[in-house]
């Protein structure tokens, strides 16, 4: 039994797949089941169960599980510990997508020139991913706009935001004051990819109104998201501070929701047992302490009833 093995068998427990452990471990399908064979004979107990394709964690499992994070985290502080020319100043930096469009490359940038020995990694994906690659210490901090959902994570408000839906300016709801939810249903939509923060948003609030949602498009990023908008008429979901200065040229309205329920926070986070760095104080204090941005107002949007 190894780190390795430990290091896998976090992912295939909170990501539930051996298929994506696979593909997030850069693994043959076959070498993940097999690591975690070995682990389950080293242990001699069953770690999942597997019910219809699907894996679900025993209790056995759960308690290596817990006992694994520990192991990987000591590991990171050793590695710390004993290789301060490696450790100390580099720093791994999550953000979810729209955070990597609209704030986190002025953060890093201001971090780089105030800390300039620092070597700086920074990945960007959906929430959910930058949560696990957290979760495994393959990140030290990050900052998202989905809900996270492990306890292990502690998380912080970073900045303020909110949802809109928008449309092109030659849309027929552009020159509307206000769209009802039952006329969404005839509309075509473009989406983010299963695990964004900003479709979790609206398609919950769909969901529990017993709405369905037609997805013509399903996208990784907002540049493909607009296209799709203003190019074929779809109805798209983004933050706000995307939409600004498309809303400022005119190019799509934004629908708005009242009453806050697509309001939402940009969080800082990190492991609750994360070796804080000198590094990552100071990326952490830049983030927390910066300045508010104004958001474009309610106004001059379609407001969404019903």
């Amino acid at each position: 039994m190894t780190l390795h093995h430990l290091k896998v068998f976090i992912r295939v427990a909170e990501g539930g797949s051996v298929s994506a452990a696979a593909r997030e471990c850069h693994l043959a399908q076959p070498t993940v089941s097999q690591i975690i064979r070995e682990l389950e004979e080293y242990y001699s107990t069953r770690l999942f169960e597997r019910l219809s394709k699907r894996l679900y964690i025993t209790e056995d499992g759960r308690r290596l599980l817990a006992r694994a994070k520990e192991v990987a985290a000591a590991y990171e502080r050793l590695e710390y510990d004993m290789s301060p020319d490696k450790m100390r100043d580099r720093l791994r930096i999550g953000s979810s997508v729209t955070v990597g469009m609209c704030l986190t490359p002025a953060l890093v940038k201001r971090f780089g020139a105030a800390r300039p020995e620092a070597e700086i990694y920074s990945y960007v994906n959906n929430t959910r991913t930058i949560e696990r690659m957290l979760l495994a210490s393959e990140l030290d901090v990050a900052i998202v706009e989905g809900r996270v959902r492990s306890r292990d994570v502690q998380s912080f408000h970073c900045r303020d935001d909110y949802v809109a839906l928008f449309c092109s300016a030659r849309h027929p709801f552009a020159s509307r004051a206000s769209v009802d939810i039952a006329e969404l249903g005839a509309e075509s939509f473009v989406l983010r990819e299963s695990g964004s923060g900003t479709r979790e948003i609206f398609e919950n609030f769909m969901r529990e109104r017993g709405r369905k949602i037609k997805v013509k498009w399903e996208v990784a990023c907002f540049d493909a998201t607009l296209r799709a908008v203003v190019e074929e008429g779809c109805v798209g979901v983004a933050s706000v501070r995307l939409l600004a200065p498309h809303l400022a040229s005119g190019a799509v309205r934004a629908i708005y929701r009242p009453g806050g329920e697509w309001d939402r926070t940009f969080s800082l986070i990190y492991h609750k047992d994360k070796f804080i760095t000198e590094s990552m104080e100071m990326f952490v204090k830049e983030a927390l302490d910066g300045k508010e941005d104004e958001l474009p107002q309610k106004d001059d949007m379609i407001r969404l009833d019903g």
